[in-house]
């Protein structure tokens, strides 16, 4: 009976924090506090592109609708499940922009340096990512959404792994995505 109630106690004790979100086509592990994902992981698959984007980032549960908080204050809502490896159907696309699959992203990483690594995902499909975050640079908004300083990509692929860590700067795109590559 004791490691009944262990097991199910350590859970809840060590991340209380902590939710986790299950959908078809990724996992994200949302933290509660900061009101971004811990990490996010998924398949990236090869497919055809079946439905179009639909933008309109939306909460679900019961957490809050964090797209005020992001209006005005510099930072794009960035995919971590990026919404184009998610077009394969229209339930994983909605489902993609759900909040608990999004952190605040400066424009040039979001709309450049990210997305040619989210585009480099896709041409080495099939891959397994993992997307995470490192340090806290401030918060923006009336719930205080944690704004990273730094964004994390992981890739497995084959017997290949990568993994890339860019600032959340507007300079990062001085750089191709290569060069933030771990060696």
């Amino acid at each position: 009976m004791l490691k009944l109630l262990i097991a199910i106690l350590i859970p809840y004790t060590i991340y209380p924090q902590q939710e986790v979100v299950k959908y078809p086509a990724y996992i994200s592990y949302y933290n509660i506090d900061t009101k971004i994902p811990d990490s996010v992981i998924w398949i990236c698959s090869a497919h055809t592109k079946a439905v179009g984007r639909e933008n309109g980032f939306h909460a679900t549960g019961d957490r809050p609708n964090l797209a005020k908080d992001y209006a005005h204050s510099g930072y794009d809502i960035g995919h971590n499940a990026d919404a184009s490896d998610m077009n394969g159907s229209k339930e994983d696309e909605y489902n993609s922009f759900d909040l608990c699959n999004a952190f605040p992203q400066t424009p040039n990483l979001n709309r450049k340096t990210w997305l040619a690594l989210e585009n480099h995902c896709r041409k080495i499909a099939p891959c397994k990512i993992k997307v995470s975050w490192k340090g806290i640079k401030l918060y923006i908004g009336i719930h205080k959404v944690a704004v990273p300083q730094y964004c994390i990509k992981e890739i497995w692929y084959g017997k290949t792994y990568e993994k890339y860590i860019m600032p959340n700067e507007d300079t990062v795109n001085r750089h191709d995505f290569t060069y933030y590559r771990l060696k």
